[in-house]
């Protein structure tokens, strides 16, 4: 049985049955040593509290009737508790939560426990037993908000990992009303209820589905609601979009596209392309990517440069990526100065939101790219996947601060940042950065 602090053992499953062996009138897990009736791949570890458990698949051509079925196993009395605590752990959860828009914000609770304690997050909560989706969102948001609620549509359905944890969530989420707003907070579970704008919201959930749901949610509002204002260089205006159904992704401008100077790009013949820069962008849209370009100016903040001195850099930057096979879907960017508490300062996520709505953006489909943190947190606010430009010298001066910020990836240059996106299997990536 190994050792009483900790043991190792073996979860062999196929098709809802699980292996188990009789010890002394308890049905547990073999341990490694134990000799199986069949041979097994070993696909990763499960650490529990007491427990190291190898997940593995058998390798069987039959369907085994005689083996435990996961729902029997945690019903009965003579099952190892270590067994229950790892089918538990891979039963996906089902959380269901309700969007509710009011004057061009979003209604959000602000949590005093659990995943989200400190947070802000949707209305909502898990499922009971034998309870509906819809059914738990009502339940659950008139319990936390004090009135009751009513849905009008479903926004969507997500699955997502709590960070670290490989155990699958799936979240439904609705757009609804509110009978009241003479909310009454649960006094155990809220701190506040309060109406949010959808850009702040991002910033202030931790919560996947929450992020994926608002983004999904505005892309939907009317022009008079989907209230924020950005500033665009003008290419959807002047030629519109193609492909519209594709994948996006947002790239910063400096340090990624081109090199960054002392005193900023001031005129077109300033603007110096990176090594493989244009590679990179033609080599996303020969792969089915569109390109959006999201870029703070703190030229402008500074006054260094206006709106046209800037748009006279960008038509030179945009004639040469198009001369090199590539296009840029539209370009946004936030002339104010870093101490202006703008809304769409990077890391705020307003530009990136309103170009998910200009582009009908799928923010879980989609990618930011950029050479600083604030890039990163951007994307991470959207609920996009992100990659952190840096070479070996920004990587030694600024790892501790990225490592935080937790990009999908750290890249040296957009070209190689280009080929992992276009070979990337995006259900198969982890939650820890990985150096290309």
């Amino acid at each position: 049985m190994g050792t009483k602090d900790r043991r190792t053992c073996v979860y062999a499953e196929i098709d809802g049955k699980v292996y188990l062996v009789r010890d002394e009138g308890i049905l547990r897990f073999p341990e490694p040593d134990e000799r199986l009736p069949f041979d097994i791949e070993k696909t990763s570890t499960m650490r529990l509290k007491d427990a190291d458990v190898l997940m593995a698949k058998p390798l069987i051509d039959r369907y085994p009737e005689e083996w435990l079925g996961r729902d029997d196993a945690l019903e009965r009395v003579d099952v190892d508790t270590i067994v229950k605590d790892a089918i538990y752990m891979t039963t996906m959860r089902c959380v269901s939560e309700i969007a509710i828009p009011l004057e061009g914000k979003v209604l959000m609770v602000k949590a005093k426990r659990g995943f989200s304690l400190g947070y802000w997050n949707l209305p909502g909560g898990f499922m009971q037993y034998g309870e509906t989706p819809e059914a738990a969102c009502v339940r659950e948001a008139k319990e936390e908000i004090g009135v009751d609620v009513a849905i009008w549509k479903p926004i969507g359905v997500y699955v997502s990992t709590f960070p670290d944890k490989p155990a699958y969530t799936l979240g439904f989420v609705y757009e609804g009303r509110a009978s009241s707003r003479e909310f009454r907070p649960k006094e155990d579970e809220i701190e506040r209820v309060g109406l949010q704008d959808f850009d702040a919201a991002l910033e202030l959930t931790r919560n996947p589905f929450a992020k994926w749901g608002i983004v999904d949610l505005y892309r939907q509002l009317s022009d008079g609601q989907a209230n924020i204002e950005v500033y665009r260089h003008g290419l959807i205006e002047s030629r519109g979009t193609s492909n519209g159904t594709s994948p996006v992704v947002f790239l910063d401008r400096d340090g990624v596209i081109n090199k960054s100077r002392p005193g900023y790009v001031k005129k077109p013949e300033e603007f110096e392309f990176l090594p493989g820069a244009i590679d990179g962008m033609k080599q996303l849209c020969d792969a089915g990517f569109r390109l959006a370009i999201i870029s703070n100016q703190d030229v402008m903040g500074w006054k260094i440069i206006d709106h046209e001195g800037l748009r006279r850099i960008h038509n030179h930057m945009i004639k040469r990526i198009e001369a090199g096979g590539a296009r840029i879907e539209e370009l946004y960017y936030c002339p104010h100065h870093i101490l202006s508490q703008c809304r769409c300062h990077k890391p705020k996520p307003a530009m990136l939101l309103a170009a998910s709505r200009d582009l009908d953006v799928t923010p879980r489909r989609a990618w930011m790219v950029g050479d600083k943190v604030s890039d990163v947190v951007a994307g991470k606010s959207l609920g996009c996947w992100t990659i952190w430009i840096a070479d070996a010298r920004r990587v030694k001066r600024h790892g501790e601060e990225a490592k935080k910020s937790r990009p999908e990836f750290t890249c040296r240059d957009l070209r190689t940042a280009a080929e992992v996106i276009a070979s990337t299997e995006m259900t198969r990536l982890v939650y820890h950065a990985k150096e290309v």
